[in-house]
């Protein structure tokens, strides 16, 4: 019987057009040996397989000799990978042109544990994401809580929000007492490479991707409940507030995006219970708005009149864009999971210029980018947050058109 690494190296020279004929007869062979073979051969050429897979991985759970699984395609979006359903073995592997290189996972059914085999695990190590740089929470006074190094436990007090904190979460909650507070605003920012999850004083919760920052009262005393916010952040929203301690119904949540830097666009979404992404870090192209449940309306937020106030109603998978020049655009998102990948400890990159995906990359591993002369191309990318960066780089080498050099915390860029 062929091996699954023969057989993941066939599926890859098939996906690139390589096989000789009796390469060709073999594969053939291996699908037409059973219905199950057939059926895998057929659900690799799906969109999102690759998601799927990592996220099933990630539900599942990996343990700590496990932590990495390398996934990459460069130049096209239909992901080649194989999954042995009848056999104890998952094959992963990543799938360039004519070439792959593959990771043999091994499922437990007992205990459903993966276990990477161990030459996977050399230089997991080596220039991971950093775990150094500190998140921070400003209180209405000016004060900086740096949360990283605050002990669990209670952190502070703000008329009579009490804010708790235990590992990488921040939670507020209203003791009793004075029924007519202050509006006063806190803000968590997260530095690069760093994420956080907060607990919004009306039982709603946020999580902060790298680069990211969160406003918000003390207390959602107001009609509306609002927040600003920068960066990338994934909402989940409680539709019944918690007010000063007591549960209010129709109360919407408002999250602003105020004008970028250089753009003078951005964005109002206002919700009631939902779960929401948001992504409007000043760096790239558009605004982006995804729904996973629930309803959210999305507006413009435009202060310059030659461009028009434009709004829309978004259903569940589908995301709406906000150019630059204040222009809305809705569509279905078919990878929807993707958009939240980060929260969860993965990256997931799909047919992505290579420009933006060397900056989303520095600004998860804190680095900085340099572009020694012109390079073009689209890669998709799919890695756990524990692979190296140095891991990455290679990977994207190995796929062609583009080489990189670590110059400290600098990546050069070259052809």
């Amino acid at each position: 019987m062929a091996s699954h690494k023969h057989i993941a190296d066939l599926i890859g020279k098939h996906r690139s057009s390589s096989l000789n004929e009796h390469e060709r007869q073999e594969l053939q062979a291996w699908i037409d040996l059973c219905e199950e073979n057939r059926m895998l051969f057929e659900r690799i050429k799906s969109q999102g397989f690759v998601s799927d897979i990592l996220l099933e991985l990630y539900s599942t759970g990996i343990n700590e000799e496990g932590a990495t699984i390398r996934l990459m395609f460069p130049h096209q979006r239909q992901q080649p990978f194989v999954r042995a359903l009848q056999m104890v073995a998952i094959i992963m592997g990543l799938l360039l042109t004519g070439i792959a290189v593959y990771s043999l996972l091994h499922r437990n059914r007992e205990n459903k544990t993966i276990v990477v085999d161990n030459h996977l695990k050399d230089g997991l190590n080596d220039s991971l994401a950093p775990d150094v740089h500190r998140v921070t929470l400003k209180l209405a006074n000016g004060r900086i809580v740096y949360l990283d190094s605050s002990v669990n436990g209670h952190i502070a007090l703000q008329y009579r929000s009490v804010i708790y904190k235990r590992g990488d979460v921040v939670r507020y909650e209203w003791s009793t007492g004075d029924a007519h507070p202050e509006l006063e605003y806190n803000t968590v920012t997260t530095p690069r490479a760093r994420k956080f999850e907060l607990e919004l004083p009306d039982g709603s919760k946020a999580w902060l991707n790298a680069s990211s920052s969160i406003t918000f009262p003390t207390a959602f005393i107001d009609k509306k409940r609002v927040v600003q916010i920068t960066g990338e952040v994934y909402f989940e929203v409680s539709r019944h507030a918690m007010v000063l301690g007591a549960e209010v119904e129709r109360k919407p949540f408002v999250v602003e995006v105020n004008p970028l830097p250089g753009k003078g666009v951005g964005a109002v979404i206002e919700v009631m219970g939902t779960h929401f992404n948001v992504n409007a870090y000043g760096d790239e192209p558009v605004i982006k708005t995804t729904l996973l449940e629930g309803s959210v309306k999305v507006s413009n937020q435009y202060p310059q009149s030659r461009v028009a106030m434009q709004s829309a109603t978004l259903t569940p998978g589908q995301q709406a864009k906000i150019s630059g020049d204040g222009q809305m655009e809705v569509e279905a998102y078919t990878d929807i999971q993707d958009v939240i990948a980060w929260h969860k400890d993965l990256f997931i990159f799909n047919d992505l210029d290579i420009k933006l995906l060397m900056q989303q990359l520095a600004r998860q591993y804190d680095y900085e980018v340099v572009f020694k002369e012109p390079v073009s191309g689209h890669y998709t990318l799919s890695v756990m947050r524990q692979m190296s960066i140095n891991q990455i780089l290679e990977a994207l080498e190995f796929a062609g058109g583009v080489h990189f050099k670590l110059e400290g915390r600098t990546i050069v860029v070259s052809q």
